[in-house]
């Protein structure tokens, strides 16, 4: 009757489990890497980026018409805009919020007439959208 007897089933060797720890370690350090990859292209993807293509200063200097291009990688077109902005600090178009965009690109050339009066000549090469000042 030895063959009938109930044994206890045997624990498992230290060898499967530490093979089982090594293969959902690896498996976690995959995982994590795929989704920081993930994560890393479509941050890329979606970032913009600001270039200051002139600025004309006030006839006082203390403001001054920037002209800058907004290109984001593939979210939106790239567009042109025209801020005015004070010279005491750095220009930044979060902070600088724009009269005048064009989807695509156009040139805008601003000048001065006093130093509470621009005048801006457009030179066609996108839709234009005329933004409210802020």
């Amino acid at each position: 009757m030895s063959w009938m007897t109930l044994r206890s089933p045997r624990p498992p060797s230290k060898l499967w489990i530490r093979i089982a720890i090594a293969v959902l370690a690896v498996a976690g350090i995959g995982i994590a890497a795929m989704v920081g990859l993930i994560w890393f292209a479509l941050e890329g993807f979606a970032s913009c980026r600001y270039m200051v293509l002139s600025s004309t200063r006030s006839p006082d200097g203390t403001k001054a018409v920037f002209v800058f291009r907004q290109e984001c990688n593939a979210t939106v077109p790239d567009s042109t805009y025209a801020t005015i902005a004070p010279m005491d600090r750095t220009f930044s178009p979060d902070r600088n919020h724009a009269f005048l965009g064009f989807a695509g690109h156009a040139e805008i050339l601003p000048s001065w007439r006093g130093s509470n009066v621009v005048e801006i000549a457009m030179m066609p090469g996108g839709r234009g959208r005329l933004h409210p000042a802020r």
